[in-house]
């Protein structure tokens, strides 16, 4: 298998009709391999032999890399635990933009291209790699289903991630003709799209691995921890509570994984691939591998919301000089530094943080809320997961509840606990819209984002999110333009 820290991103040229220009580590040495077929050459021409498949799996996790500032956009940058530091339609969208008819300078927002992009090279893999066990002798039915299931897992997360933002998407699950995936059909469903999200996972966690040949290996590609993760909060956001339980019983069965330390807690995010991390996106400056993270996180400052729960429960392990820092302002940390000691605080002075996608501590506090929804003994335990996460915190857990108290009471400790352990993660905007939908109050979205903003600022935003359908992101007018099958999304029309 191919080794993450060898894949050199040297752009996204397109081979032939559909492969890229790629550098792979040859698995038998530490040469770098370099596929470029000439540009007559087809895609059943190009995919012969196992170090092809290969190739273009890293293409696909090459288009992950891509993703990964409006992965964070879209799940944190319109809730409450954040300021922007400019009121801009770039920086907090609902303040000037958000409204029925203001859809055209929203790009920043709403631009899906590079999550089509990963499922464009997905669907290629999907398609084309299984025809290579009957041309290559030692690529044998099993090697093509763990890579099959590798590219049907990225592209179940990035659906996952298009339909927690704009709800209906197109579903597009065939090889288009060049690198860009054609956009021309109309959007499905929320409900069949999930449908094919779930499948997609099942399929993978059948054919995936355990773990990989490194550290890196394992929580940068597609294992079946990675894949369980993401089966539970899929469970989560359709209500399938159950369902939730048993995926992520699977993740905390997997010896693989492990909280790190209280004292370790940083180092999460300055050292990579902890014990911890169950599935981040690589990134490596010394092979030309940077992302965004530092400076679009640097558009935001703490929200006072968060800082008073920091404040309150005294969480001196994730609080200041941790999930922040004090630099004239309150800005977050998680992405920038490498250390903390609250006197010299070290930067990190590369752009190449990686981006945490599923961690153990997320998968515990998933499981806490699916829990929390059925009987006494569930809730029991919901309630012991979230004393763990405290405890680890150093902070108070909570005592006199029981699991027979009101699952609701459970759910807004859940939802305020993600709120201290995974601030900047991408993660608070849909803990909100799951919760909101779920329980069938919407008020508690509205409630929250609303004292997220200045008391001059509430009114506005209040009507601007008052209406459910508002939760989710309008298409872009250019895509909508490129193709006439679509349709706004309702808020927006």
């Amino acid at each position: 298998m191919m080794k993450i820290n060898s894949i050199k991103k040297i752009g996204r040229r397109v081979m032939a009709l559909v492969i890229l220009t790629l550098s792979v580590t040859n698995y038998g040495c530490n040469k770098f391999l370099d596929q470029k077929p000439a540009d007559s050459l087809t895609r059943d021409q190009f995919f012969q032999n196992e170090t092809d498949a290969n190739a273009a799996m890293v293409g696909v996790y090459d288009a992950l890399q891509g993703c990964v500032t409006q992965f964070l956009n879209w799940g944190e940058f319109r809730g409450d635990l954040v300021t922007a530091t400019i009121q801009s339609t770039t920086n907090y969208p609902y303040y000037e933009s958000f409204s029925p008819d203001a859809t055209t300078n929203i790009s920043i927002a709403s631009d899906w291209t590079a999550v089509y992009k990963m499922i464009g090279r997905a669907n290629i893999v999907i398609e084309s790699v299984p025809g290579i066990v009957n041309l290559d002798r030692n690529f044998t039915q099993q090697k093509s289903d763990a890579i099959v299931g590798q590219a049907r897992f990225l592209r179940a997360l990035g659906y996952f991630y298009l339909v927690r933002a704009f709800k209906d998407v197109p579903l597009i699950l065939s090889a288009s003709s060049s690198d860009d995936v054609t956009f021309r059909v109309p959007k499905s469903s929320s409900s069949v799209v999930l449908d094919q999200i779930e499948a997609d996972l099942s399929f993978a966690a059948n054919v995936v691995p355990v773990q990989y040949s490194s550290v890196q290996q394992t929580r940068g590609f597609a294992s079946k921890g990675a894949v369980y993760a993401t089966l539970t909060d899929v469970y989560l956001w359709r209500a399938k509570y159950q369902q939730a339980v048993d995926a992520s019983q699977k993740v905390l069965d997997n010896s693989l994984y492990s909280l790190v330390s209280g004292a370790s807690w940083f180092s999460l995010f300055a050292q990579k691939n902890t014990s911890e991390s169950i599935f981040e996106v690589q990134f490596d400056y010394k092979i030309s591998e940077n992302n965004s993270l530092r400076g679009v996180s640097g558009n935001f400052t703490v929200n006072p919301v968060l800082t008073n729960y920091y404040n309150i429960e005294q969480d001196v392990v994730r609080g200041l000089n941790n999930t922040y820092v004090n630099a004239g302002s309150f800005v977050f940390w998680k992405y920038s530094g490498l250390s903390v000691n609250g006197t010299t605080n070290i930067s990190r002075p590369t752009d190449d943080p990686d981006f945490i996608i599923y961690r153990l501590a997320d998968i515990m506090l998933l499981r806490a809320e699916a829990l929390s929804h059925l009987d006494v003994p569930q809730k029991q335990e919901a309630i012991n997961l979230l004393n763990q996460i405290r405890s680890r915190a150093g902070i108070a857990t909570y005592v006199g509840i029981d699991g027979t108290v009101d699952g609701t009471l459970i759910e807004s400790y859940i939802l305020k606990e993600r709120a201290m352990e995974l601030a900047m993660e991408g993660k608070r905007w849909f803990d909100l819209v799951r919760e909101a939908t779920n329980d069938n109050n919407p008020d508690l979205l509205i409630t929250a984002v609303s004292l997220g903003r200045t008391v001059g600022e509430r009114a506005l935003i209040r009507s601007r999110i008052i209406d459910p359908r508002s939760w989710y992101l309008p298409i872009l007018s250019t895509e909508l333009n490129r193709n006439p099958l679509l349709v706004q999304n309702p808020y927006y029309l």
